[in-house]
């Protein structure tokens, strides 16, 4: 689905060489890494959000370079590591925003889209804060809404930057035995970036680790296989 060939990642320098990866659909990927090595830098080149210095990050043969704006809207939905709301925004216009590709220039979403808003939120157990404020709610709960409205956006990608790390214990596992169902059930490909080795572990991602300035593709199942991986 996703193909990488001979791409380096970075702004001036390289942070990261990726000679060959290719990520597959119905799978969620635990992108992990020390401080510093590029993962963030990685999934905002993914997005189109930071150029490539050289090489090709493909979808499906298709260079994500020569995709529009409105394409790569369709393609890749993106989550920060944060979100710190809009004064005056709701959380349900917010939402909302996800469809944005799919309405016409009147922005007006149809009976489905609103439909399918409320699925989403309903799934996420986020319908009580629907007319709050996306600057009155918590940090955890921004971030819950943030993931809603990437899944609302309904692209085969889903890019997650530390998704998971305002959320407590339970709800980080249920968003993440989620994300596994949608990944499996709707074929996306979703690549989230995370501290949380143990949960990772105990739901056994597939992990992209980042070590010495390349990427690597694992299955480990236990922390020491992880520790040597880095080494």
């Amino acid at each position: 689905m996703i193909q990488f060939s001979q791409t380096e990642i970075g702004y001036k320098q390289t942070l990261l060489k990726v000679d060959s990866l290719d990520l597959q659909e119905g799978k969620v990927y635990a992108l992990v890494g020390r401080n510093g090595v590029g993962k963030s830098t990685l999934l905002q080149s993914m997005a189109k959000l930071i150029p490539l210095i050289s090489g090709d990050i493909r979808y499906e043969d298709i260079a994500l370079k020569n995709l529009s704006r409105n394409q790569m809207a369709r393609l890749i939905a993106f989550v920060e590591s944060k979100f710190d709301g809009v004064e005056y925004l709701s959380v349900l216009d917010y939402l909302m925003l996800g469809r944005a590709p799919y309405t016409s220039l009147t922005g007006k979403l149809s009976d489905t889209d609103k439909a399918f808003v409320n699925e989403i939120s309903e799934q996420l157990q986020i319908t009580h804060l629907l007319e709050k404020s996306t600057t009155e709610i918590s940090d955890g709960e921004r971030q819950i809404c943030s993931v809603a409205r990437a899944l609302i956006q309904e692209t085969p990608v889903i890019l997650m930057d530390e998704p998971t790390a305002f959320l407590d214990f339970i709800n980080r596992q249920k968003l993440l035995e989620l994300l596994i169902k949608i990944a499996a059930e709707k074929q996306k490909c979703i690549v989230l970036s995370t501290h949380d080795i143990d949960l990772c572990l105990e739901n056994q991602l597939m992990f992209i680790i980042t070590s010495h300035g390349k990427l690597a593709l694992e299955n480990c199942r236990t922390k020491q296989e992880l520790v040597e991986k880095f080494s």
